[in-house]
């Protein structure tokens, strides 16, 4: 009898069978994922391992027209130590005196702390250890050039990365105007320009190292950095820092909350000055808070009675030379008072001569009749004179015009002779100073701008045109009328009191209430709006201060119209070397200028290199910030600083010397 079954042949054949389908199974589902899924699962496995990442470029400097640095990028570095590429060896023979380099250069640890923190970190073989944050480039090369960190990066595990961070050489100086750019806010040039100062970005190979830290593979980027390009603003540093003076004075003398002033070149619009001032909460300190001569709309009070009395002339409604009695000094309309501030008005008086003594009563009787019944006219004529635009100056937040109108819900019958001198209309004091400025320019009206050019490496790519917004905004004659006018206020009437006979000036004073429905939060608005010298404007300016102590003195022949008067001399006493259009920012002027600067400066850098050699102390009074700090620690010293601005001595403490600015 044989001992062959037949099923359990079956049975193996079986069992050999689906092993075999079941192995195909698994290598068809495995070439399956392989083919289809593999280079995806492989990315997004690299992609946790290592990253092509973003390096910022480096920001383009801000720049006054006179050639000083407003704001500039200034690098600081980061270093890291990746403690598992070091030997035992290296570590054992260079760790005690590394500690006690780092403990002089880095003295938040000691030397036996920092023994303690190198050794631990090499006993756990961390990849990405941090040692400092923020050090200049030379400071980040003597801690570079320390036994354990020196050489091969593969080898002393050293990692630094450069990263860049905003200064402004002269501090406060116009700080609101440049700006900034952050995530979480704009403002200024800064902001405007963004595109242009930023460049572009470049790439690099990053690798993970945990815990969300990366380290930079290679030393080469994948996609150069492209560094951004140079602004040169209008403003002139030493008219900046003429107006910033000025108006701190008076802000300090009369207790205001904030104030503004702002310098405008006649012919161009290119603003030489924007100075703005705020309090600071509960403190008698004063700093660039906000932009209020761009972004604070308020009712200008009597500097608007300039345009209403233009209108009038333009409408050959009235003439200067028509007698208005302004007596008693009171007119009533609709049940509310007219007043002037002159208790029992100027009696009968030219309507010229109420433009001088701003009278109330006179201006508003000699305009409301004739535009009582058709408010349109006087309104339009408005719109005419560009009161109704913005500027359009290249920094963002300028806030719109109001003008009333009839049958809107802030129309009432006072609301046309209100308006007359200057109440229930709304603009900012650089709209005000446009308009003026227009006056100066001989009815010509320009767009202000703070943009004078873009350079890129050294080369000036692109500059500043001036932009006409309307060419005529009344007759040459009626111009001619108002600035008569305007020179005549200065000298016989309510600004005489800044009367010289160095410099002619002409202008229009303003005293406005602010919240006069408003027992408890009423207050003044002084301002002043004009140009010089008046026979051939050259500069046209406003100054408005905002709340000065009522008790101290709120009328703006004593408060604003100093201001203006102080900065005007100043001014004209400087000799300006700035850029034509025509012969692009390296001017003739300019470029002499620049020589000389460099010259002086070339000298003054020699003097203080050898002084340090011979080791004495440099005097480095009158040096930039920046430049101090540079040829300092290039010298091995530590830096304090102490204020803002420009050095004004320098204080030696062994290897530590401070600097204090103003």
């Amino acid at each position: 009898m044989s001992d062959f079954d037949p099923r359990s042949t079956r049975w193996l054949a079986g069992l050999v069978l689906f092993i075999s389908f079941l192995t195909l199974s698994i290598l068809a589902r495995l070439y399956y994922v392989s083919l289809t899924l593999g280079p995806d699962l492989v990315a997004a496995a690299r992609e946790k391992v290592i990253q092509e990442r973003q390096v910022p470029a480096s920001r383009g400097n801000i720049y006054s027209s006179d050639g000083q640095l407003l704001a500039t990028s200034m690098p600081v570095y980061e270093i890291r130590w990746d403690a598992a590429v070091v030997t035992d060896e290296r570590m054992t023979s260079h760790l005690s005196e590394t500690a006690k380099a780092l403990a002089q250069l880095l003295p938040e640890r000691t030397a036996t702390e920092w023994a303690s923190y190198l050794r631990q970190q090499f006993n756990g073989k961390r990849r990405y250890a941090l040692i400092a944050k923020n050090l200049s480039y030379s400071h980040y090369r003597k801690v570079a050039q320390t036994a354990l960190f020196a050489g091969n990066k593969y080898k002393s595990g050293l990692i630094a990365e450069e990263r860049f961070t905003r200064l402004m050489p002269l501090g406060g100086l116009a700080e609101r105007t440049i700006g900034y750019q952050r995530p979480d806010a704009t403002a200024g040039l800064e902001a405007s320009f963004h595109e242009t100062l930023r460049g572009h970005d470049g790439r690099r190979w990053m690798q993970n190292l945990g815990g969300n830290q990366w380290k930079p593979m290679e030393s080469s980027y994948t996609e150069d950095p492209e560094n951004g390009q140079d602004i040169i603003t209008t403003l002139d540093a030493r008219m900046q820092d003429a107006a910033h003076r000025a108006l701190l004075h008076t802000l300090k003398k009369y207790g205001a909350d904030h104030g503004c002033v702002v310098l405008m070149e006649v012919k161009t619009g290119k603003i030489r000055a924007m100075a703005n001032l705020g309090k600071l909460a509960g403190d008698t300190v004063y700093s660039e808070l906000r932009n209020y001569a761009v972004w604070e709309k308020t009712e200008p009070g009597s500097t608007f009675k300039v345009a209403s009395l233009l209108i009038g002339l333009e409408d050959g409604t009235v003439d200067t030379a028509d007698v208005i009695d302004t007596s008693p000094g009171v007119y009533t309309i609709y049940g509310r008072n007219v007043n002037d501030s002159h208790r029992g008005g100027y009696g009968r008086i030219s309507l010229g001569r109420a433009l001088e003594l701003s009278s109330n009563t006179g201006i508003v009787k000699a305009l409301y009749p004739e535009y009582a019944k058709n408010p349109e006219a006087f309104i339009d004529r408005m719109y005419q004179l560009g009161l109704a635009d913005r500027s359009g100056i290249q920094i963002k937040g300028e806030s719109l015009p109001h003008i009333p109108k009839p049958g809107e819900k802030d129309w009432y019958g006072t609301t046309l002779p209100w308006m007359f001198f200057g109440y229930g209309v709304l603009s900012t004091p650089l709209q005000t100073l446009t308009f003026y400025n227009a006056i100066a320019n001989e009815g010509t009206m320009v767009a202000p701008s703070l943009w004078e050019a873009t350079r890129d490496r050294g080369i000036v790519i692109d500059q500043y045109e001036t932009h006409v917004l309307h060419p005529a905004i009344a007759s040459k004659g009626n111009i001619h009328q108002i600035q008569d006018l305007l020179e005549k206020i200065v000298i016989r009437g309510t600004a005489k009191n800044i009367y010289t006979d160095s410099l002619s000036m002409a202008g229009k004073t303003g005293t406005c209430q602010l919240n006069y429905w408003d027992p408890e939060s009423r207050g003044y608005q002084a301002s002043f709006a004009g140009y010089f010298p008046a026979e051939d404007p050259m500069y046209s300016c406003i100054v408005v201060i905002n709340r000065p102590r009522i008790s101290v003195g709120y009328y703006a022949n004593i408060v604003a119209a100093p201001v203006f008067r102080d900065l005007a001399m100043a001014v004209y006493r400087m000799t300006p070397q700035q850029a034509s259009p025509a012969a692009g920012y390296w001017a003739d002027g300019i470029k002499k200028g620049q020589e000389r600067h460099d010259r002086l400066l070339k000298q003054q850098r020699d003097a203080a290199l050898q002084a340090l050699e011979s080791g004495q102390m440099p005097n480095l009074a009158g040096w930039a910030a920046a430049d101090a700090i540079a040829l300092l620690e290039e010298h091995g010293y530590a830096i304090k600083l102490r204020g803002h601005g420009r050095v004004l001595r320098a204080i030696r403490q062994d290897k530590t010397i401070e600097l204090q600015l103003g």
